[in-house]
């Protein structure tokens, strides 16, 4: 091929290669400032949002690779072959002093008395109860898991709360709840030693805290 026929030739696969890369899926998200000062841990400070069902879920604090292909937020990277549904799941803990980490902190000290946001969603609800709907001398229930939901969700169970820290030196507050694609299990971890009482009021501001926060990272539906 002429030295000038090969230049053009190169040159147009340059330009559809452009092209083709305008089509992909961006990694960038616009994140409002509640969001954007969560503290990642080093090699995964990226962000990205991904489909699922009807939904836009948005995940802090990954890695660059996991944001250039959001698609693969669905999948289990380590199953092979490789499984890809509409279900998801992330943790986000908060220190006692307010500093929001993704993630579960290595650090003592922003350990003790933090609160925790655990949360698994699908696209249907479990076949299986993930907890009894009822009050014990061990666990009561409350409305303050559906009074902080935010919009676009409906409380489908709970809010059923431990009245004393377990032996795992925490109490949590389980609730279930629905979008309009997806189905969710949120847990509100408050970090107490062993025995511990812990009242509604701590709850009642940990539920405030965390379900906003849950609001802000899902579009449910998703604009199409």
């Amino acid at each position: 091929m002429p030295p000038i026929h090969t230049f053009v030739f190169a040159a147009l696969v340059l330009v559809s290669a452009l092209v083709a890369g305008c089509g992909k899926p961006k990694s960038a998200v616009t994140l409002p400032p509640e969001l954007k000062a969560v503290q990642c841990p080093p090699g995964r400070g990226e962000s990205a949002a991904g489909a699922f069902a009807n939904a836009r879920v948005t995940f802090l604090c990954i890695p660059k690779d996991l944001a250039d292909n959001p698609h693969l937020l669905r999948c289990d990277l380590e199953s092979r072959p490789m499984i890809c549904e509409d279900a998801g799941s992330f943790v986000y803990s908060r220190t006692q002093a307010g500093k929001v980490i993704a993630g579960i902190p290595r650090d003592g000290a922003d350990l003790l008395r933090s609160t925790r946001l655990t949360v698994n969603f699908r696209k249907d609800p479990p076949r299986q109860s993930t907890f009894e709907e009822a009050e014990t001398d061990w666990k009561f229930l409350t409305d303050e898991g559906k009074r902080h939901l935010p919009a676009g969700f409906t409380l489908a169970k709970g809010t059923l709360c431990d009245r004393n820290a377990s032996v795992l030196d925490s109490g949590i507050c389980n609730l279930e709840a629905q979008s309009a694609s997806l189905y969710w299990h949120v847990a509100i971890e408050i970090r107490r030693p062993s025995g511990e009482r812990i009242e509604e009021g701590e709850y009642r501001e940990a539920l405030a805290f965390w379900l906003p926060f849950l609001g802000k990272l899902v579009v449910d539906p998703a604009p199409k």
